[in-house]
């Protein structure tokens, strides 16, 4: 049996916020073959909802700050759902819309189950190896954001066959991030916080105890006596920010270290960086920031962690060092800032070219779209020959 078109449903945890990668992915998809509609395990805090104001359906299954416990009443309104919607595939993302997403399609007898993993180390626990044996075995596909990631989940989970996973990497709109209208020095004019001829460092993540802020502000007190014009601007929240604030304040650098918070205005802080610098020490997927920063037209310097090395793939489109190693990182600031502005031009349109190539939304919905139509043949094929045997 051939559907002529497919009714999908999307599963978060909750409204991130914006609409980036898997969502950009999937409102991207041809509306001729493709019914798709979100649903939140919460819809706590959600003011607007940019999917919803793009004409999608939308549901909220509770208005839970944090749903820990499992909640029947969560469950039975996704039951609900998937029957009402008669949904085919439901994609869930995250451990937990993962949980509720595979026991309520095996209730609502949805066809297709797949689980979206994200990052590294998410089953190291006992807890979680046992709930995955269980929930693996009920999940028709596994997808992982990259190849480090797909490795890590064979290596963390019990009896689980390879075939069952496949790799779906993040991307990026290019053009949203090749093509910003303003200069560098109007951008770096606009943040207010360098001089117009500094060499401006960028890092643009949560303030969280894997992304290595820490190293990366001992790295700029060691690169800024070699580069006197070297600033760095830090962009994010998190919890260790008032720890951080006080790693600078041993610097005394507080002339050239600028927190400036979360932002939305992203593509222009990327016009302001003379380099985007990702100082991870773990639990990267393939992390967006690297590649914006590229499509940018940014150099980036990044960590040998998760999936960096895997767009970072060798020193023609970018640097990359070990983790957790301030000297090394220092060393390759320092190198970036020296090398010859048609040196950088080279490596910068090099760069480009492959999150073109390799990472756009246009190359990457066409993997979805053929995991999706795959998964769903599978199915139907399976159930042909089931049928013709009883």
């Amino acid at each position: 049996m051939k559907k002529d078109k497919i009714n999908l449903a999307l599963l978060w945890a909750n409204y991130g916020g914006e609409v980036t990668s898997v969502n950009d992915l999937v409102l991207g998809l041809d509306k001729e073959r493709f019914n798709v509609i979100f649903i939140y395990l919460s819809g706590y805090g959600v003011k607007e909802n940019l999917i919803e104001e793009a004409g999608y359906d939308v549901f909220y299954l509770s208005n839970i700050q944090r749903v820990k416990a499992f909640r029947f009443s969560i469950l039975r309104g996704l039951v609900r759902i998937l029957k009402e919607h008669n949904i085919d595939i439901i994609h869930c993302h995250a451990h937990k819309p993962t949980v509720y997403g595979t026991i309520a399609a095996m209730m609502a007898k949805t066809p297709v189950v797949l689980a979206h993993v994200h990052g590294l180390s998410r089953s190291n626990r006992f807890r979680r190896k046992l709930q995955n044996f269980v929930l693996f075995r009920r999940i028709d596909r596994i997808i992982a954001v990259a190849k480090s990631v797909k490795e890590d989940v064979l290596r963390s989970n019990w009896s689980l066959s390879p075939e069952k996973l496949s790799v779906l990497e993040n991307s990026v709109d290019f053009d949203r991030f090749s093509n910003v209208s303003i200069t560098k020095g109007e951008a770096k004019s606009k943040l207010a916080v360098v001089p117009a001829d500094a060499f401006v460092y960028g890092t643009i993540a949560r303030f969280g105890p894997y992304k290595g802020h820490s190293f990366l502000i001992s790295a700029f007190e060691k690169v800024k006596k070699q580069v006197p014009s070297a600033h760095l601007i830090l962009v994010g929240h998190g919890d260790l920010r008032q720890d951080l604030e006080k790693d600078v304040e041993k610097t005394g650098l507080f002339d050239s270290i600028h927190f400036l918070g979360y932002r939305n205005d992203i593509e222009k802080i990327y016009k302001a960086m003379d380099a985007l610098v990702l100082p991870s020490i773990g639990s990267e997927g393939m992390p967006r920031v690297i590649l914006e920063a590229m499509a940018a037209g940014v150099p980036c310097i990044g960590t040998r962690v998760g999936g960096t090395p895997e767009v970072i793939c060798n020193k023609d489109v970018g640097f990359l060092v070990p983790p957790g190693d301030e000297n090394a990182l220092a060393e390759a600031m320092i190198k970036l800032a020296n090398t010859p502005k048609q040196d950088i031009k080279v490596l910068i349109g090099r760069a480009q070219e492959r999150i073109r190539s390799n990472f756009g939304h246009e190359v990457v919905i066409k993997k979805l779209e053929n995991i999706y139509k795959t998964e769903l043949t599978h199915y139907y094929e399976s159930d042909r020959r089931q049928k013709s045997n009883v």
